[in-house]
Parts: C-alpha cells; sequence; structure tokens
C-alpha cells in the first residue's frame, strides 16, 4: 500500500511539474509572439534599403533672383522602422542616407573674366547648385491592415540633413559667347538643412519575411541654403542669399522582417 501511494505521489508529481512546463512554453511562446513578432504585419523592428529618383528645385528669397528649372537627383540607404503600437499601424521610421539634391537660379552678378583681365558687370548669370548630404530622416510612418497582401502606406516628419559637398556651375552670355564655369562653393553652403517630408505609397508582401514598397514623397526645405551674416553675398547688390530647396522623390523600398 506504501509503495503504491509513494508511486501515486510521485507521478502526480511528474504530471504538475510537465503541465507547470508546458504552461511556462506556452507563456513564452505568447510573449515571443506579442513582443518579437506580428503576426500578418511583420517584427516589431524591420529593416531595409531604400532609391529614390529625385527632381529638386530652388525657392529663391532674395531680391532679383529667380527659379530657373529642376536637377535630377537621388536619395539611397538604409531605413529602420520601430512598430510603436500594439495594432501595429504606427511605426516610428528612421535610417541613414545620402541625399544629392540642388536647383537652379538666375540672377545679375559681377563676373570675372580671367582670360581678359576684366570684370564684367551686371552680367545675367544661370547658375546650377549641386549638393550632397548625409540626410538621417524622423517620421511617422501609417499602415492599413493587409488588402490581399497590399499595404496603404502614409508617413509625415523631418529630415535632418548634413553637408558634405556641394558645387555650383555658371552659365553666362558675355558679349556672342556663351561662358560657363565650375567652382566650389562649400564656404557658401550651409552645413545644415532641415526639412519636413509627407507622402503615400503601399507595400506588397512578397514573402512573409519580405515586403517591396513605393511611395511617392515631398521634401520642403525650410532653412536656408546658404550661410547668412555676409557669407554668401551677391557681388553686384551686396544682398545675403536666401534660398530653400523643394523636392519630390519616388522612393522605391525593400524592407525585411
Amino acid at each position: 500500500m506504501k509503495k503504491i501511494m509513494l508511486l501515486s505521489v510521485i507521478m502526480v508529481a511528474f504530471a504538475w511539474g510537465a503541465c507547470a512546463q508546458e504552461i511556462n512554453n506556452d507563456r513564452s511562446a505568447r510573449m515571443s509572439s506579442t513582443f518579437l513578432k506580428d503576426p500578418g504585419y511583420g517584427s516589431r523592428i524591420n529593416f531595409g534599403v531604400t532609391f529614390a529618383p529625385t527632381i529638386s528645385w530652388m525657392y529663391p528669397h532674395t531680391e532679383g533672383y529667380e527659379r530657373n528649372g529642376a536637377i535630377m537627383g537621388m536619395r539611397y540607404g538604409f531605413n529602420l522602422n520601430v512598430n510603436l503600437t500594439q495594432r501595429k499601424n504606427f511605426y516610428f521610421s528612421t535610417g541613414i542616407f545620402a541625399e544629392h539634391s540642388g536647383g537652379k537660379m538666375k540672377f545679375l552678378d559681377i563676373i570675372p573674366i580671367w582670360s581678359l583681365d576684366i570684370l564684367a558687370d551686371s552680367i545675367p548669370t544661370q547658375r546650377t547648385y549641386r549638393s550632397i548630404y548625409l540626410t538621417i530622416p524622423t517620421m511617422i510612418t501609417m499602415k492599413t491592415n493587409s488588402i490581399n497582401n497590399f499595404y496603404i502606406c502614409g508617413n509625415a516628419g523631418l529630415m535632418h540633413s548634413f553637408k558634405l559637398y556641394s558645387s555650383n556651375t555658371d552659365s553666362y552670355l558675355f558679349g556672342t559667347e556663351l561662358w560657363s564655369r565650375e567652382k566650389q562653393v562649400s564656404e557658401e553652403t550651409a552645413l545644415f538643412k532641415e526639412s519636413f517630408i509627407l507622402g503615400v505609397g503601399f507595400e506588397y508582401s512578397v514573402t512573409p519575411t519580405m515586403r517591396a514598397g513605393v511611395m511617392v514623397n515631398y521634401v520642403q526645405s525650410f532653412t536656408n541654403y546658404f550661410k547668412g551674416k555676409g557669407k554668401a553675398q551677391n557681388s553686384l547688390s551686396k544682398l545675403d542669399q536666401r534660398a530653400n530647396i523643394g523636392c519630390v522623390e519616388i522612393a522605391l523600398n525593400i524592407n525585411f522582417f
């Protein structure tokens, strides 16, 4: 009888331990699913790559300056998205990108013609500006629930850009000859550019762990493209140069979950 009771106690204890282990494993699995995987939405943290061809132009704010067209550019790099809500519809998006942008303006200027050893006064000048920035975005990205593996997306936020390189190209008519020249103007271009970004697009779930997407974004800077306080002046009027950059881009994304 004692042996039977002892055996019964051992079996009950073993069964209780197995049950407790199963409950603990189930709880761990649920926690892992909750905090690491978002069923139907991908992981809580995902990363990817972006390539975006761009068209950018300048908004001049200096008397005598006019916009004179747009230039082609690009933005490319790595993105990171962090889910902010339990329903997985809102993400904090950031990353690190190289951004090529600029624009064209026309104005009157004093042009040094070194080959003729003269200064040409009040010459109509057409200048193309090009800059390369290191850009870090901070955005909120919104996504709908799955619609046949498609997700409609929107984003809004800020772009924080640090200048790496800048140059310009001047074209002007002197007499009957068209002259042009190129020079670096890193001493005139501001070191920092702050912009807002607003866009819409969609993602498609290629596999459970990869999505491809397209976003159409409008980007507008609200800081001066040039340095202020007399560091970037028109040589004829002596006015400080002021301008902002506008841009439209088509961002192609591949994200891994």
